[in-house]
């Protein structure tokens, strides 16, 4: 069996420094371990916002693409607690965006969150722009809550002296991922005509090894691209379809295996995505919004 070094070797290195170590070593888990079995705990992701002040080209949240949009707490609350009805060990919660700090109550989803997962890791992805400005409370409630706050790196300017002050003080833990180089970016094609082999786009996608598992609108979806590609046929005109194959129901499911067996197959969605044309080293820069940002021509 191939040892979990050399798979890490193998993987681009745009890739190895875009995702975290541990995301690699469930991917390790899942592909030369388990087959790609869904055995242990991933993180589920919840966008708590849409929209960003950042706006990268090409986002892969199609955020750069978003109106000023927030998330209920209230809709929040009613599906965190349905997903722990099903299960309290296998999915951790991410809570990001878009950028999540640009929501006025962010702290009530780390309340929420802590109420129906005492034990889970829970973890806010920001872009780490407006960290300095959060208030007393902001920092009070993430140690309370246990919040890990995961900042993804880009090239731009973030005040780190002062973050890792603010996070000493409150014994809150802040971690970052991902790369400030220039050319950090990772980019999977889509296909508007949707003439993917779905089977074979599913194999060759690193999304479908479980690193964007997300929660939205009481469904479960495998992928962000298939999660948030109404903000991308919204902007473009565009109707890259979906179907109630691409998602699980949160509320017509009756145990986490049902969520599990969803998670380890294709799905028709995968027809949109030309993962055998996947480019690493992309450069990073603000979104135009331009359509080939996403597409190959």
């Amino acid at each position: 069996m191939k040892s979990v070094l050399s798979f890490v070797k193998d993987i681009p290195v745009l890739f190895r420094t875009y995702i975290s170590p541990q995301i690699l070593s469930d991917i390790y888990q899942l592909v030369v371990v388990k087959g790609k079995k869904l055995t242990k705990s991933f993180p589920v992701e919840v966008h708590v916002t849409e929209h960003c002040n950042l706006n990268c080209g090409g986002c892969n949240h199609f955020s750069c693409l978003a109106e000023e949009e927030y998330l209920e707490p209230q809709q929040f609350e009613k599906d965190i607690k349905r997903l722990s009805e099903l299960t309290k060990d296998f999915f951790n919660i991410k809570i990001l965006g878009g950028e999540p700090l640009l929501h006025p109550r962010v702290t009530d989803f780390f309340d929420i969150a802590r109420k129906y997962f005492p034990y889970t890791p829970i973890q806010i992805t920001t872009n780490g722009l407006l960290l300095t400005k959060q208030p007393e409370d902001f920092w009070i409630n993430c140690r309370k809550n246990k919040i890990t706050i995961s900042i993804s790196q880009y090239p731009v300017k973030l005040d780190r002296k002062e973050i890792k002050k603010s996070g000493k003080k409150h014994k809150v833990k802040i971690v970052y991922t991902g790369s400030t180089a220039e050319n950090r970016m990772c980019k999977i094609p889509l296909d508007l005509s949707g003439s993917q082999d779905m089977k074979k786009s599913f194999q060759k996608c690193a999304i479908s090894w479980g690193c964007c598992v997300t929660l939205r609108d009481s469904r479960i979806y495998t992928c962000c691209f298939a999660a948030h590609i109404k903000f991308f046929n919204r902007y473009f005109k565009q109707n890259l379809a979906i179907t109630d194959d691409d998602y699980i129901d949160i509320y017509k499911v009756t145990n986490k295996d049902e969520i599990i067996n969803f998670l380890e197959k294709p799905f028709p969605f995968c027809r949109y995505c030309k993962t055998s044309q996947t480019k690493f080293a992309q450069s990073w820069g603000i979104s135009k919004k331009e359509i080939t940002e996403w597409i190959n021509l």
